[in-house]
């Protein structure tokens, strides 16, 4: 299976205000893709809060011609199929993606999920913290923090580095190795 990083950065406390995506998609230990693309928020939540853009930069003005969370689902929804999903502190990503879909009522097929903050926890109980830039800092990632490309991009760097701490690129075999479960989207 493939394994797609995923992040989301929001303009306010409401997970359906999906501002900004990045992904990165892994085969056998190689990047096939990636990219940040910009969100316009749906009208219902489209308000950006001063303390978000303090945290990720993205501001009103930078949306206003972005394409809405539909035509963003449709470039990369395909992304999804044979993929394991990993995101630090996963809940939240998935919370915004769940939101946003219900928003604009939008089925996903169920996918299966991890959270690389566990996948840190395990290779490296060492770390004084788990935090994304803490983890990308040890493994000498440099982070562009809370920009979502690069975010989702240190989310396969902590994949990357299991991969190699266990000799295997196949995350269900990873997963085994660690015992660590992945957890279902739709349930």
């Amino acid at each position: 299976m493939r394994v797609l990083a995923i992040d989301f950065e929001t303009a306010n406390g409401s997970f359906a205000s999906a501002c900004s995506i990045g992904y990165g998609l892994m085969d056998g230990g190689e990047i096939l893709r990636s990219d940040e693309i910009l969100i316009k928020p749906h009208p219902s939540v489209n308000y950006f809060n001063h303390g978000n853009i303090n945290i990720h930069g993205i501001t009103p003005d930078m949306v206003k011609f972005a394409d809405d969370w539909p035509m963003v689902f449709w470039q990369i929804k395909d992304l999804f199929k044979d993929s394991i999903v990993v995101a630090h502190n996963a809940r939240f990503d998935i919370s915004v993606l769940k939101a946003i879909n219900e928003l604009y009522d939008i089925y996903m097929d169920d996918f299966l999920f991890v959270d690389t903050v566990n996948i840190s926890r395990v290779i490296h109980p060492q770390l004084v913290n788990h935090r994304l830039n803490t983890v990308c800092e040890y493994l000498g990632y440099n982070l562009n923090h809370h920009h979502a490309g690069s975010d989702a991009l240190g989310c396969l760097a902590i994949v990357q580095d299991a991969f190699e701490t266990f000799d295997t690129y196949d995350i269900e075999k990873l997963l085994d190795v660690m015992c660590m479960r992945s957890y279902h989207y739709n349930k």
